[in-house]
């Protein structure tokens, strides 16, 4: 196609959803705050419809919890929402390298390593930020590998729930933790290796220690 973008226009209600949801990630809207669709419609000069419909989107991929009164919040974690955010995490990634065990091929290999350096750079340079991004990008490679959208989805949809505890507990922490890079690296030298049930359990085990350090300074 000549005008690729035409095709592609986007609604008004897609725009509040991308908006308020990167908002949430950012953490510019932090979990319990309260958002108001009147105002934030007022504020872009749009009617209260198609943000609300936005915010109900929102609420059916757990960002935002809408009370029966139109009272919308954004939604808090609780001890629990997390050990099952982490469990999900685990299996569904484990899922995406069983079935991606066959596209790991030299080249997306050498995209991990280079994510992985990117990490361990960032660290050094004390630019928690860059180091999150590519944290970000080496497990999205990974998903990707599995050719299971719904999955990728799925996984995309928990992360960015997370993105605001991820963003405290390294600020916390000092940085972007140590354990994490050493427990990347053990991912990779399993996948290089051509083990994907050693892989497997690297990935398990990165989860449960994420959700260890999570707890500790959250």
């Amino acid at each position: 196609m000549l005008l690729p973008s035409v095709s592609k226009r986007q609604t008004l209600e897609e725009l509040a959803y991308r908006d308020i949801r990167r908002a949430i990630v950012q953490g510019r809207l932090a979990p319990g705050q309260r958002i108001v669709a009147s105002t934030l419609a007022t504020a872009a000069g749009i009617s209260r419809i198609p943000v609300m419909q936005a915010l109900r989107r929102l609420e059916s991929d757990g960002f935002v919890r809408i009370n029966p009164h139109k009272d919308v919040v954004v939604t808090s974690l609780s001890p629990g929402d997390f050990r099952e955010r982490f469990l999900l995490m685990a299996a569904l990634e484990s899922l995406c390298l069983r079935e991606g065990a066959g596209r790991v091929t030299p080249p997306v290999l050498a995209r991990l390593r280079g994510l992985h350096k990117a990490m361990a750079t960032a660290k050094v340079a004390g630019d928690a930020a860059r180091a999150v991004a590519a944290d970000s990008e080496f497990h999205r490679l990974l998903w990707e590998l599995s050719e299971l959208p719904q999955v990728v989805q799925l996984l995309q949809n928990i992360w960015d729930r997370g993105e605001y505890y991820r963003v405290i507990m390294h600020a916390r922490r000092g940085g972007f933790a140590s354990e994490s890079l050493a427990e990347h690296e053990q991912i990779l030298k399993a996948l290089e290796g051509g083990d994907v049930s050693r892989a497997v359990k690297a990935i398990e085990l990165h989860r449960t220690r994420a959700m260890q350090r999570l707890a500790e300074t959250t």
